[in-house]
């Protein structure tokens, strides 16, 4: 239940694709698993109960759309020309709904049911003047969300039916400092903090952050971390430096007492390793990791504990590629391993 988002590939990056012929690669790798939905443009995706949540190209704009049961639905929202910042989860009665964030001059939250008559309706107890609310993700009447204090990210937590008059609770973030996270190994100060993502399943916050470390130019730092509602654990689960490889973290989701998420590599190839690319997933209990190796630059990930579900790449549905292959998958049987630690923080 994250922030619906694509991953934009650099000149650079796009640059090394099409000089080592990664364009017909990615393409071609695109036939991994079922495909469930055709699309026109890459999209990023959720899922909660077998509903899948993503932006629909029309040829003209983007619609919020679910898709279930083999049955395609566009979401009563006002299309947009940018891919929606939304996520899908159970309302407090347990059906499946849409949290998304919609901007006109700032932007706020709104909440949507999936059943015929469902409207838009907006969460005027955390929406706030003056400042954009984003990055929703909604849990059984729980919203988590961001507000963005100019170039602050703050995390919130807020139950839908309290007061407007109580304040949002916050989360735990991103530490002001990173230690060791950049050669040389010394603490340097976070700059330029973006809360890509964030997933809340039960009491666990997933949170999904790229910044940029004082004095370390060029290269972006990427980061998830795990936290839960009332603040009493936080804990860094992923952490890496983009490099030339284009590196980005998709997800995360939480399920079967994990945190799963996929480590794409959208630029060089040969800078990506089968040794730590691929899905990754994470016990909560005792922190242990595995990984299905794979070396793709995917738009989208989602893992609900039976299945993984990918948006194709922006190369996969770029119509100089034939595009043919564009769609959201389903993949079963993923193929887990152990990995060390030192693999992925």
């Amino acid at each position: 239940m994250t922030r619906l988002f694509i991953l934009t590939i650099t000149s650079l990056a796009a640059g090394l694709a099409v000089a080592l012929g990664a364009g017909a690669t990615a393409a071609g790798a695109e036939t991994t698993g079922q495909r469930v939905v055709d699309l026109g443009r890459a999209t990023a995706v959720r899922e909660y109960a077998g509903w899948l949540l993503f932006s629909r190209w029309d040829g003209s704009a983007y619609r919020l759309s679910t898709w279930h049961d083999g049955q395609l639905r566009d979401l009563p929202v006002r299309p947009q020309a940018e891919p929606f910042d939304a996520d899908v989860g159970p309302d407090s009665g347990g059906r499946p709904s849409a949290a998304v964030s919609l901007c006109e001059g700032t932007c706020d939250l709104y909440v949507l049911g999936f059943e015929a008559g469902d409207q838009l309706r907006p969460v005027r107890n955390a929406n706030t003047n003056g400042h954009d609310e984003t990055d929703p993700s909604v849990w059984k009447g729980r919203l988590v969300f961001a507000r963005e204090y100019g170039s602050r990210v703050v995390p919130y937590t807020k139950r839908l039916q309290a007061p407007r008059s109580r304040p949002s609770d916050r989360l735990a973030s991103l530490p002001d400092k990173r230690c060791g996270a950049v050669d040389p190994p010394r603490c340097r100060q976070i700059e330029k903090p973006e809360l890509a993502q964030m997933e809340l399943w039960g009491r666990w916050v997933a949170q999904s952050w790229r910044y940029q470390p004082d004095g370390f130019p060029g290269f972006r730092q990427n980061e998830v971390r795990l936290t839960d509602i009332a603040r009493s654990e936080t804990r860094q689960v992923a952490a890496m430096t983009t490099g030339l490889s284009g590196s980005s973290y998709l997800g995360p989701s939480i399920a079967e007492g994990r945190v799963a998420f996929f480590r794409a590599c959208g630029g060089d190839r040969s800078g990506c390793s089968t040794d730590n690319f691929g899905a990754l997933r994470y016990r909560i209990s005792n922190g242990s990791y595995e990984i299905a190796p794979a070396i793709e630059d995917w738009s989208g990930w989602a893992w609900n504990g039976d299945a993984a579900f990918h948006g194709s790449s922006e190369v996969a549905c770029d119509p100089r590629f034939g595009a043919a292959t564009c769609g959201i998958y389903r993949q079963t049987g993923l193929d887990w391993r152990k990995i060390t630690e030192r693999r992925v923080r």
